[in-house]
């Protein structure tokens, strides 16, 4: 062996400490068990969308009859444009 690899074999990574091995060992022993305060923010940003979601329908029906046509108006086809004059 030459001296290049006999130093690259001391600077290799044979793997995690044993100490960190042995705890990631131990965790993966009982399954972890979410609490409510994990799941909060996912509560609360879901309760933001919904209410969001029905401020914005609230909104789009104002502006929907706001700018809808009223009935009492006519089609354009009905106004009498010279030269759309009805053949009989």
């Amino acid at each position: 062996m030459s001296g290049v690899e006999e130093r690259l074999r001391r600077y290799s990574v044979s793997g995690p400490p044993r100490a960190l091995r042995e705890q990631i060992m131990r965790g993966g022993e009982r399954p972890h068990r979410p609490t409510m305060g994990e799941w909060l923010p996912a509560f609360a940003t879901a309760a933001l969308i919904v209410l969001f979601y029905v401020l914005g329908a609230g909104l789009r029906a104002d502006v929907e009859k706001r700018i809808a046509t009223p009935d009492d108006l006519k089609q354009v086809e009905q106004w009498g444009v010279p030269g759309n004059e009805v053949m009989p």
